[in-house]
């Protein structure tokens, strides 16, 4: 998303003094250390159907969220909360209830306040605001309405086949964030996004097909066209009509892009410190483990130029920098946020995430599996059986075990060619195994957002479909 460090509109400069003003009064309340956070969130998304447009929501909200510490004879204690009041007067009640609700929870000596956290320098502030000068979305409601309506009718003028539309959505807008710590520390930065979707129906009766497409961007401007979204969403749709089930089986599963970009949740879900602390991991004694084969390599990069999750620092103010999370197939370790990397004896990773109240909470940046090398037909060839996933339903992951097991649909891959659409099976396996079991990557790296990820194929992989039939 575009990003801009202590930039200069009205709004930007607003919510920095406001944050400020809050941390002034949080002390003046009685708080040894707080931060805080300010955000405008700005947006609209307009729906359309056939055609016609169906709905306009907007969006135009302002918050502001306070943490603060007190010391108490049992150690530090802390609280947050927030209000979209910005008055003066909301902000001394927010300050006024966040200190009292603060004195009476329970202290935590490993509670850890903003003074410590490593900071971005003022000159590598001054440096990421010209690197990225503000830029808006692009779009007001009209540009999104036709864009919608191109994009609809591109899909529905594709083939006769193509029955139905469950409409297109055009969705822009912008967020400002303001972030002030009690050790001095203050920045802000606004982040720009814009998408367009759609989502058609093949067939009639019981033969009926669904499926979409879309693309995301931080400006409209560097959106796919909308007839390619239109014409992509079609061809999916299209593609599957005739689905079928298939015959239980073990066998090479490929996840496109789009799916795999799962398995890269997973792995975040299953490295992120705090789950570890909680023994809720399947991967709770990995570092420095070979999880993936050799080719396998996944860093963090919060500064890329195609990424939407570019940031300079975390929610808790420290530096974000590029890390190899996986190197040649390894764990290089967790991902964290300073409390989370105090109680595991290693140092902040600058993965912490904030809203305006609530726990802090773990996240990537932009995160990418570096491509293969072999395009899809090649992979096809090199497996020559397996399944081609398009689709996943349903969420039967376990974090704890790893056990990994969901709904389905694609393609049967045949003699190293796809065969004919297939549906309502499930996959199965465990992430540890699957991870292990990555035989091909492909060359076809496609960004969703802030995650960028290729075709993944993974061996081994139990599919529970219709009973095999028996034959004498």
């Amino acid at each position: 998303m575009s990003n801009t460090m202590n930039h200069s509109p009205k709004a930007s400069k607003s919510m920095s003094d406001i944050a400020k003003q809050l941390l002034d009064l949080a002390k003046k309340a009685g708080a040894m250390h707080a931060d805080a956070l300010s955000v405008i969130d700005t947006g609209e998304s307009v729906d359309i159907r056939h055609g016609t447009l169906e709905s306009i929501e907007r969006e135009n909200s302002r918050g502001v969220g306070l943490r603060a510490f007190v010391e108490t004879n049992k150690g530090l204690a802390f609280a947050s909360a927030s209000t979209s009041d910005v008055s003066e007067a909301g902000l001394k009640k927010l300050a006024e209830q966040v200190l009292t609700m603060a004195k009476i929870s329970e202290p935590d000596p490993d509670a850890m306040p903003p003074e410590g956290a490593e900071h971005p320098s003022a000159f590598e502030l001054d440096a990421w605001q010209k690197k990225y000068p503000h830029q808006n979305h692009g779009w007001n409601t009209e540009q999104a309405k036709n864009a919608a309506l191109s994009c609809e009718a591109a899909a529905l003028a594709y083939s006769d086949k193509i029955s139905n539309s469950e409409g297109a959505s055009a969705s822009f807008g912008e967020t400002s964030i303001a972030y002030a710590a009690s050790d001095g520390f203050i920045a802000s930065y606004e982040r720009a996004s814009s998408s367009l979707s759609i989502s058609v129906i093949s067939g009639e009766g019981e033969s009926m097909q669904r499926d979409y497409a879309y693309t995301q961007a931080r400006q409209a401007k560097q959106l796919s066209p909308a007839s390619e979204i239109g014409q992509e969403a079609a061809e999916r749709a299209l593609r599957l009509l005739g689905a079928s089930g298939l015959h239980s089986r073990n066998t090479t599963v490929i996840f496109e892009p789009r799916i795999a970009s799962s398995i890269l949740s997973h792995l975040v879900s299953a490295i992120n410190g705090r789950s570890v602390l909680q023994k809720r991991s399947f991967l709770n004694n990995a570092v420095n483990e070979k999880i993936f084969p050799d080719f396998i390599h996944i860093s963090d990069e919060p500064d890329h130029a195609k990424g939407m999750g570019n940031r300079l620092f975390d929610g808790e103010g420290t530096r974000c920098q590029a890390r190899n999370i996986i190197e040649a197939g390894k764990l290089t370790g967790f991902l964290t946020d300073r409390y989370a990397a105090k109680r595991l004896g290693t140092t902040p990773t600058g993965h912490a995430r904030r809203g305006l109240t609530g726990d802090t909470g773990i996240g990537t940046s932009n995160l990418i599996l570096q491509p293969g090398t072999e395009d899809l037909d090649a992979i096809l060839h090199d497996i020559s059986n397996g399944i081609l996933i398009t689709e996943l339903m349903g969420f039967g992951i376990n974090g704890v075990t790893g056990d990994y097991s969901r709904g389905a649909s694609g393609f049967l891959i045949e003699n190293g060619k796809l065969s004919r659409p297939v549906q309502a099976f499930t996959i199965a396996g465990n992430l540890k195994d699957m991870f292990a079991n990555i035989s091909h990557i492909g060359n076809d790296l496609t960004w969703f957002g802030a995650i960028a990820v290729p075709s993944i194929a993974i061996g081994n992989m139990t599919i529970a479909g219709e009973s095999p039939i028996n034959r004498v």
